[in-house]
């Protein structure tokens, strides 16, 4: 269940939030515990639910973008 009380605000639960990105819950979990994954929050101290921020999953797709080698001027062999 994702809030949309303003787009900045967007939340999405960790279950949604690895349907965006296509990727297992799971996947999501471990690279929070690995650190490497997007930045969530907490809603409380102790056995909080973990939210992710559309922003924030934007902000993390968008660091991850390439190009594709045909298009980098390299070697094709």
């Amino acid at each position: 269940m994702h809030t949309t009380m303003l787009p900045e605000l967007e939340t999405y639960s960790r279950v949604e939030a690895a349907a965006r990105l296509g990727v297992s819950p799971g996947t999501l979990k471990k690279w929070a515990i690995e650190g490497r994954g997007p930045r969530y929050s907490r809603t409380g101290a102790v056995k909080g639910k973990t939210i992710y921020s559309a922003a924030d999953l934007a902000a993390w797709l968008a660091a991850r973008k390439t190009t594709p080698r045909a298009c980098r001027g390299g070697s094709t062999g």
